[in-house]
């Protein structure tokens, strides 16, 4: 069992470290470091050696055809990962009725559980359906003058520009997302989970599905846990010794040795309770970022539009103009292939800290959060 559990505890750090070089690989203040080079032997090395490999053995055709595969898999709006989170979560919870629940009651678990799980379950695929459904806040002709209302244009991250994609003035905020075709409002990030966007109207049903996975992952294993215990009385473990063949000695077996023997007999009710742990663990962290960009009036697309504030700044290459309320101003030049910021008047004032720069979408923690479960309704313009 200690082997198993090693085993996936090292798969997990490697999906985990993986996930996080893939992230915040392109962040400006890694990407000249360990983990900048990491990013760009996992996304640029390999993938071309594979592809010179593949050339090489299958012929430029039928690597062709590989490529539109990849490219609707992992490039494109495709249901997949909604098809393999539902039949992965189907199949526990099926492995879960079949194995684990004829054991509850027991000595640690009361009846009351027989009524609780059947609602936990029916609620996580309510949950599941809301999120993957709700309008993310697609912007069109017909409600672009609500969403340009929404928020200001701070004239840093965000200033007024037209949509090449969608040709449509792009709202203060707002993101082209390639995959939806589609600019969306308060963009938060494309997730594929639900195979939409995640914005404006539905980062709350985003953030409740989250942590109602969370909590579901985390009873789950929960009851998986007190299933085994109970079996350590229903098997007479907790009375059972182990005989010394030399010395003769009885010496009683321990609450851990009781847990590996039942393990071993029976691997799916602790297999699906292992699953649960993980699960739990890694949503809730994503869940808690989630809650923490949110707390602070950002999105995650906001947020990499911050790090490449800070970097200017740390380059000394942002400005602001002295005019009363002229907003803070920028212009891009390309000087040996990087992106400058160079004053916008010979009266510019040099930003020497990220405390000078203001976040206009920052309304306070407390606020920022209502906001995000709470959105303000679209007002009709004439």
């Amino acid at each position: 069992m200690y082997n198993s559990l090693i085993i996936l505890l090292l798969l997990l750090a490697v999906i985990c470290l993986s996930l996080f070089i893939l992230l915040f690989g392109e962040n400006p203040r890694l990407k000249h470091g360990i983990v900048g080079s990491a990013h760009r032997l996992l996304t640029s090395t390999i993938p071309r050696s594979i592809q010179s490999a593949l050339r090489r053995t299958l012929g430029q055709s039928n690597l062709d055809r590989l490529a539109r595969a990849w490219g609707y898999t992992c490039q494109s709006r495709n249901p997949l990962l909604q098809v393999f989170f539902m039949v992965l979560t189907s199949v526990s919870i099926g492995g879960f009725l079949v194995r684990a629940l004829p054991h509850v009651p027991n000595a640690y678990l009361g009846r009351v559980h027989l009524y609780v799980i059947p609602v936990q379950i029916i609620w996580l695929y309510v949950c599941y359906y809301i999120a993957c459904t709700a309008d993310p806040g697609t912007i069109t002709s017909k409600n672009i003058k609500e969403h340009l209302a929404l928020f200001p244009y701070d004239g840093l991250i965000f200033e007024p520009k037209n949509c090449s994609t969608c040709d449509l003035v792009k709202p203060a905020r707002s993101k082209h997302c390639s995959m939806c075709h589609a600019c969306i409002a308060k963009a938060d990030h494309h997730c594929a989970w639900l195979n939409q966007c995640v914005g404006y109207n539905n980062h709350r049903f985003f953030l409740l599905f989250l942590f109602n996975l969370t909590q579901f992952c985390a009873y789950g294993a929960y009851l998986c846990f007190q299933i085994y215990s109970g079996m350590i009385i229903e098997w007479g473990l907790d009375h059972a010794y182990f005989v010394d063949r030399v010395t003769g000695e009885h010496s009683p077996l321990t609450y851990r040795q009781s847990m590996v023997h039942i393990f071993q007999t029976d691997r799916i009710i602790g297999s699906i309770g292992i699953l649960a742990i993980v699960v739990s663990m890694v949503v809730f962290i994503f869940a808690v970022y989630q809650v923490y960009l949110a707390g602070r009036g950002i999105t995650t697309n906001e947020a990499f539009k911050w790090e490449l504030i800070q970097d200017a700044i740390d380059r000394g290459e942002l400005w602001v103009t002295d005019g009363g309320d002229e907003p803070m101003a920028k212009k891009k030049s390309r000087s040996n292939g990087r992106r400058q910021v160079k004053p916008a008047s010979p009266r510019g004032r040099q930003i020497l800290s990220f405390d000078e720069v203001e976040n206009v979408y920052d309304r306070g923690f407390f606020n920022n959060l209502y906001a995000v479960i709470y959105p303000e309704p679209l007002k009709k313009k004439d």
